[in-house]
């Protein structure tokens, strides 16, 4: 029995240092948190990092209950939906790289809650890394549990450092305030944001 739990114990230590590694690393959901928080500050960005936060939940139970193998089994139907999160992902990239200066007494409109929430349904990078650790490890614990306990590890990883990815990004406000850093910095995240589409991209196929 104290081998068994052990080794729950190591498997489920595993499990969260892959969890962290693939859902914590820079991708569009993370690195749109870190521009907002840059552009926008810490409590107009809150909206959005929970609908980012809701729609990672969807697309988590999407891969959990075998939707998203079935999708991947109709060709079109992936390519279609793939091309639109694509296309979602670039659009915001864009709106990030080209925003203006922002200033703390400018009354901005920040992204709610509803982009966040496409974004975080959208995330090609997330489905990729919610696949493999969903399907790919096993934790030693009661089938009935298993599948929770693995989908409550992804989402503690995912709320935890979205919002550290959030905190870091506010923490560039000041920057982001000079008109000649803003730009640079809006252009970088946007740029960042596409090579991680690309790179999730690549993760799919």
């Amino acid at each position: 029995m104290p081998d068994t739990v052990v080794s729950i114990y190591q498997a489920t230590l595993t499990f969260a240092v892959a969890a962290i590694a693939l859902l914590a690393s820079p991708g569009p959901a993370t690195l749109a948190l870190a521009a907002s928080g840059a552009a926008y500050g810490m409590k107009r960005s809150v909206a959005f990092f929970l609908g980012i936060t809701l729609g990672l939940v969807v697309a988590m139970t999407v891969v959990g209950t075998g939707l998203y193998v079935v999708l991947h089994s109709f060709p079109v139907v992936a390519t279609v939906l793939t091309g639109i999160s694509i296309l979602y992902i670039l659009s915001l990239a864009y709106r990030i790289g080209t925003a203006p200066p922002i200033k703390d007494e400018q009354a901005v409109v920040s992204p709610g809650w509803g982009a966040g929430f496409v974004l975080g349904a959208a995330n090609i990078k997330a489905y990729a890394a919610f696949a493999a650790l969903l399907g790919s490890f096993t934790l030693g614990t009661a089938p009935a549990w298993e599948q929770a306990a693995k989908a409550s590890i992804c989402l503690l990883v995912c709320v935890v450092f979205d919002f550290l990815w959030l905190l870091v990004g506010s923490k560039l406000r000041k920057l982001f305030i000079h008109p000649t850093w803003s730009r640079v910095l809006n252009v970088s995240f946007a740029l960042l944001m596409i090579a991680t589409v690309a790179w999730s991209f690549t993760l799919t196929q």
